[in-house]
């Protein structure tokens, strides 16, 4: 475990598998559940646990010594060899939501991935039944030279030149997709993780999610990160990580 981060909030790094021990990984999940008491958290471990197994990078964001938030994530390549990341897990404390949560862990994640020796991702990959995560990941966008999918107009406008058929099919197997609205069915497990949707406080998204999805069902967003137009760099200098070769 490597700790980064400010005196109020501080992140761990976990590399997996050699930092996942059962040990950790007990310690990572009785925090989240205890962190995210209006959610099924335990029946979601139960189900997949594979979000944090398979996962190549763990950042734990810790208030103290309690457990506030946790992002994931593994590399994953589709036919034509193209590398995304695909971000298996990404959770912030009901009492932190409006908090430095999200900021820190970000970027405590965007650091230990250059410090592998990776390059800054140029696609990114997640699911999700809340439109919060939506509209956070959607920020990323306002760096130039991004792209991202799907919009809240349906059906969706200007589909990505990237393969979001092929992106659903690696990060849900198995699943039916619909690209017109970016939805995979039944493709969150367990289906009542949550008692009622999230809100946003954009309303068009929130709009957009509840016409499209059913219970257990999930949006895919992807964002690409051309490699010209300066959106790799600036989205690391968002993040107080200076400039780095992007």
């Amino acid at each position: 475990m490597t700790p980064t981060g400010t005196a109020e909030l501080r992140a761990v790094s976990l590399r997996c598998p050699s930092d996942l021990t059962p040990q950790s990984l007990e310690w990572l999940t009785d925090g989240l559940a205890a962190a995210l008491p209006s959610l099924r958290m335990r029946g979601l471990f139960q189900a997949r646990v594979d979000m944090f197994s398979e996962a190549d990078l763990i950042t734990v964001v810790l208030a103290g010594d309690t457990v506030v938030g946790a992002l994931a994530s593994r590399w994953c390549a589709l036919d034509s060899g193209t590398r995304f990341l695909h971000v298996t897990a990404q959770f912030v404390a009901d009492a932190y939501r409006h908090g430095g949560v999200f900021r820190q862990s970000w970027r405590s994640h965007f650091a230990g991935i250059l410090e592998s020796g990776h390059e800054f991702p140029g696609l990114f990959a997640l699911k999700t039944y809340n439109p919060v995560v939506y509209c956070a990941m959607r920020t990323f966008a306002a760096a130039p030279g991004t792209i991202f999918y799907p919009g809240t107009d349906e059906p969706a406008s200007g589909v990505p030149a990237v393969p979001v058929a092929e992106i659903a099919r690696v990060v849900a197997p198995g699943r039916p997709f619909q690209p017109a609205t970016g939805v995979i069915a039944s493709a969150g497990s367990p289906a009542d993780l949550y008692a009622e949707m999230p809100l946003s406080r954009d309303e068009a998204v929130n709009a957009y999610f509840a016409r499209s999805l059913r219970p257990g069902d999930r949006i895919l967003c992807v964002l690409g990160v051309q490699p010209e137009g300066g959106g790799a760099a600036m989205i690391q200098r968002a993040f107080g990580l200076g400039d780095r070769d992007a």
